[in-house]
C-alpha cells in the first residue's frame, strides 16, 4: 500500500510540475509577442520616410564626389579658361541682340511687339462719309502692309458707305482711299477688330494726299523708345559679361566675378542661348574656385 501511495503521489507531483512548466512557457511566449509588436511599430515608423533618407544620402554622396573632383582639379586652369570662354560668348551674343534691337526697323518692331499683337488676323471695317455727313457710295479702298508693301485686297463702299476687309494680319497697315474729284486719304494703323474707321472725304485734287494714322507718331514712337531702352540695357548687361571675362582671367575676386557673370545673363543673347552659355561658364567657374586669390587666402 505504501508503495502504491508513493507512486500516485509521485505521478501527481510530476503532473503539477509539468502544468507549472507549461504555464511559465506560455507566459514567456506572450512577452516576446508584445516586444515583437512594439518593434514592428517602430520599424513601420522608420519605413514611412525611406525616400527622404535615400535622397539625403544620395545628395550628400553627390556633394562629396563633386568636392573630391574639384579638389583633385584645383590647379587645372582648363576649367577657368572654359568658364571665361563661355561667359564671353554669352556676353557677345547679348551685345549682338542689343545692337539688333537698336538698329531694328520701327515697322518690324511694331509688327513683332507683344504689346500690340493680340490676334493673328482680324476684320478691318469702317465707313466713308462726305463732308456733310452723308454716306459715300462707290469709294475705292485698298489696304497694304506697311512694311512689305503687300496688297491685302480692294473694297468698294456700298450705299451705306460701309466697307470691310476680312482676315487682315494684325501688323502695321496702310489704307488708301481714292476717288476722282476728292483728296486721297492714306491712313496707317494696326488692325483692331473692335475699332470702326471713320473717313471723311474732302473735295480737291486726287493727286493730293492727306496722311492720317494711329501709329505714325504715338504708338510707333512709343515702340521705338521702348526698343531703344531695352537695347541699351541689353548692351550694358552684356558689358558686365565682358568685365566678368576679364575678372576670370585675373582670378582675384571669386564672388565678385560670379555676380558680374550672373548679371550678364540679363542681356538675353539670342533669348536663351547666351544665358545658357553664361550659366555653363559659371558652373566651370565653381570648379576653378580655389584658383582665385581671395579663395586661396581662406583655404
Amino acid at each position: 500500500m505504501d508503495e502504491e501511495r508513493e507512486r500516485k503521489l509521485a505521478s501527481l507531483r510530476n503532473r503539477v510540475r509539468s502544468q507549472l512548466k507549461s504555464d511559465t512557457t506560455n507566459k514567456e511566449i506572450k512577452k516576446p509577442g508584445l516586444l515583437e509588436k512594439a518593434n514592428t511599430k517602430i520599424l513601420e515608423k522608420h519605413d514611412e520616410m525611406p525616400t527622404e533618407e535615400h535622397m539625403t544620402i544620395s545628395l550628400s554622396r553627390i556633394e562629396n564626389e563633386f568636392q573630391r573632383f574639384a579638389s583633385s582639379n584645383r590647379e587645372n586652369e582648363k576649367f577657368r579658361n572654359l568658364a571665361a570662354f563661355c561667359i564671353l560668348a554669352g556676353a557677345i551674343l547679348g551685345m549682338m541682340s542689343g545692337l539688333m534691337q537698336l538698329t531694328g526697323n520701327p515697322a518690324e518692331l511694331v509688327e513683332n511687339s507683344q504689346f500690340f499683337a493680340i490676334d493673328d488676323e482680324v476684320d478691318v471695317s469702317g465707313i466713308v462719309l462726305f463732308e456733310d455727313g452723308s454716306e459715300f457710295d462707290g469709294m475705292i479702298i485698298e489696304i497694304y502692309d506697311l512694311n512689305s508693301g503687300k496688297n491685302y485686297g480692294t473694297q468698294v463702299t456700298g450705299d451705306d458707305g460701309y466697307f470691310v476687309f476680312k482676315d487682315v494680319p494684325q501688323r502695321p497697315m496702310r489704307m488708301e482711299f481714292s476717288e476722282d474729284g476728292f483728296i486721297s486719304v492714306h491712313k496707317t494703323f494696326i488692325p483692331d477688330k473692335a475699332y470702326l474707321h471713320h473717313i471723311t472725304m474732302h473735295e480737291g485734287d486726287n493727286d493730293e494726299i492727306s496722311e492720317i494714322g494711329d501709329i505714325a507718331e504715338s504708338e510707333l514712337n512709343k515702340i521705338v523708345l521702348v526698343g531703344t531702352i531695352v537695347g541699351v540695357f541689353t548692351i550694358l548687361f552684356a558689358l558686365l559679361g565682358v568685365h566678368a571675362y576679364f575678372e576670370v582671367k585675373r582670378a582675384t575676386h571669386y564672388r565678385r566675378t560670379l555676380y558680374f557673370a550672373g548679371l550678364s545673363m540679363f542681356s538675353r543673347g539670342l533669348i536663351i542661348v547666351g544665358p545658357a552659355l553664361t550659366l555653363i561658364g559659371m558652373g566651370f567657374l565653381t570648379l576653378a574656385k580655389y584658383q582665385f586669390a581671395d579663395q586661396n587666402l581662406d583655404s
